[in-house]
């Protein structure tokens, strides 16, 4: 018998391998003709997985740099990146992590507890703002898991100097207080808008092209002087320092244009370190705090007289016995001095508070509020700058007869120092009143509205008259500037606390001194407000403790604005 191999090669079989094949080659020719023919018809039916690994991203603009009336940069931002890592993929030797911990300045054993607490993400932040040289250094360790994220970190070069003034920025460079916050929108710039591909962790990992382009932040060009902010910054600070007070503010205005030129708050912080962004020491008390002004209300009180004609400058004023009752209350002059008969210009070179007093009670309670009204108390400054103090001023028709009194030296209202400076512009700019401005203006006006307080003739008046305060006999001699003709007003108050000003064995619970001013006095460039809160030790009044603050600050400004000399009247 013979024996035949069964090799299954048959024709029924062939049969089915070629029907199978030439189904399969018939399916692929179709799906590559509809790919082609009806894309979007296709791409529609993918699955959605697909779909999710295309998305948008967006890319930050640059933040606009913060320059000061000369162009000196401010503010501005650096390119830095984020160190992250991946616990699911990050290995690394012993020595390697105590390297890695190093760079980023942490301690031994920082890293391991971090991990421990992520171990099922795919990534975590590990350090913010790292410097590109840094970066470079933890490149080099060749580690894996460890990603590096683009970003930007805001620098001030000037650091506390300018810190409460310009603010800060957040980790992703949005405006958080002060100048930075005010102007957030004109420096952010818009973002670029871009498709992008992410992988199964959702991140970016291929640009696929621009969907929206975005425009670059823009430049701030402020009106403050950079030298003249540390001037009043270096100048206040000792003051603090050696009269051992609690805080302080310092306000340097063009007087032509409302321009700021410096303002100082301390205490201060370091704005490069994030640490220290927190606490009172944020506050811009130049435009946050208000305060009772004092006796730099007085000029006003005289202004408001000779507007309304109830006195002239020759008027004689009975300042005898040195008091002046007012039903329960009565009105003392400071140190219980007696200044008998004073005339206007010795009210104000005295500070005479039965003076001002009575002149007030000359005046109907309208004629008194309007001027103080017009020249701002109780309303904004126009600056818009955040979290700005509004200050009050009672309605003129609520007065009580002592109250009328007390506001002529500067009791029973409030307001901010930065309102306080611009008031004193009236009085410098021959009566009109402006708004101020923390912006550069080359064509010299800031184009908002001006309103008149009092006559040219009346601030001329007012002005010869607190030349006196600096002179021989006035209350501020340490308020001179060799070379100018300074006019200007001392201030020192007793501060209130819980409605009182003394403790029951008639004790000040502390002062507030003060010092307004201007110069060149004949025609002003330049008004500077110097407030020193709760000197301790070394005087407390206006005169001894703001009044050289005052000195130095106003030296320093007509200088570097090239103001001409004008020596002062002997006296």
């Amino acid at each position: 018998m013979s024996s035949h191999t069964i090799t299954g090669d048959t024709l029924v079989r062939r049969i089915l391998v070629g029907g199978v094949l030439f189904l399969a080659l018939t399916a692929v020719v179709w799906r590559a003709v509809t790919l082609h023919l009806f894309p979007e018809e296709v791409s529609a039916r993918l699955p959605s997985r697909v779909n999710q690994h295309i998305g948008e991203m967006l890319i930050p603009a640059r933040r606009g740099e913060i320059v000061d009336r000369n162009g000196a940069v401010l503010a501005l931002s650096t390119p830095v990146v984020t160190v992250g890592c991946n616990p699911q993929e990050f290995t690394a030797s012993s020595e390697q992590r105590s390297k890695l911990e190093s760079l980023l300045g942490e301690q031994r054993g920082w890293l391991d507890h971090k991990l421990s607490r992520y171990t099922s993400r795919k990534y975590i932040p590990l350090k913010r703002q790292v410097a590109p040289y840094t970066q470079k250094q933890i490149a080099a360790l060749g580690l894996d898991g460890i990603e590096f994220r683009r970003g930007v970190r805001r620098y001030y070069p000037e650091g506390e100097a300018m810190a409460s003034f310009l603010g800060f920025t957040n980790q992703i460079d949005e405006g958080q207080e002060g100048i930075e916050l005010a102007y957030d929108e004109w420096l952010n710039g818009s973002p670029e808008r871009v498709s992008v591909v992410r992988d199964a962790s959702r991140k970016a990992i291929e640009t696929l092209g621009l969907i929206e382009r975005g425009e670059q932040g823009r430049r701030l060009h402020l009106s403050l002087d950079r030298r003249l902010q540390f001037l009043a910054y270096r100048s206040l600070s000792m003051a603090i320092k050696g009269h051992e007070a609690s805080s302080g503010s310092v306000v340097v205005l063009d007087s032509d244009h409302g321009e700021v030129l410096a303002m100082v708050s301390l205490p201060s912080f370091n704005p490069n370190d994030p640490v220290q962004r927190r606490g009172g020491a944020l506050r811009n008390r130049a435009v946050t705090d208000l305060l009772e002004p004092g006796s730099t209300m007085k000029p006003f009180t005289v202004a408001a007289a000779l507007e309304s004609g109830v006195v002239t400058e020759k008027t004689i004023i009975d300042t005898s016995p040195g008091t002046l009752r007012i039903g329960s209350k009565t009105i003392r002059e400071f140190r219980n001095h007696n200044y008998k008969e004073i005339d206007l210009a010795t009210l104000i070179r005295k500070s005479s508070n039965v003076g001002a007093a009575k002149v007030a009670l000359m005046m109907r309670p309208r004629q008194l509020w309007r001027v103080l009204d017009l020249a701002g108390v109780g309303e904004p400054t126009g600056s818009d700058f955040p979290g700005e103090g509004t200050g009050v001023l009672r309605d003129h028709a609520r007065w009580r007869k002592v109250e009328q009194a007390t506001l002529s030296y500067g009791y029973g209202l409030n307001m901010t120092p930065l309102q306080l400076a611009r008031a004193y512009l009236a009085i410098a700019e021959d009566g009109v009143l402006r708004p101020i401005s923390f912006l550069r203006h080359p064509q010299g006006d800031n184009g908002g509205e001006k309103r008149r307080v009092f006559s040219v003739e009346t601030a001329q008046q007012v002005r010869a008259m607190m030349e006196g305060v600096t002179q021989e006999g006035g209350t501020a001699r340490k308020a001179r500037v060799k070379q100018y003709r300074v006019a200007g007003k001392t201030g020192t108050v007793d501060k209130l606390v819980g409605g009182r000003y003394a403790d029951k064995e008639g004790k000040p619970f502390g002062h507030t001194a003060l010092f307004a001013g201007m110069a060149p006095a004949g025609s002003p460039r330049i008004v500077v407000v110097v407030v020193v809160d709760d000197p301790k030790s070394g005087g407390y009044t206006g005169g001894a403790v703001a009044a050289p603050v005052f000195a130095e600050v106003m030296d320093g400004a007509l200088r570097v604005m090239g103001i001409s000399p004008q020596p002062p009247q002997q006296g």
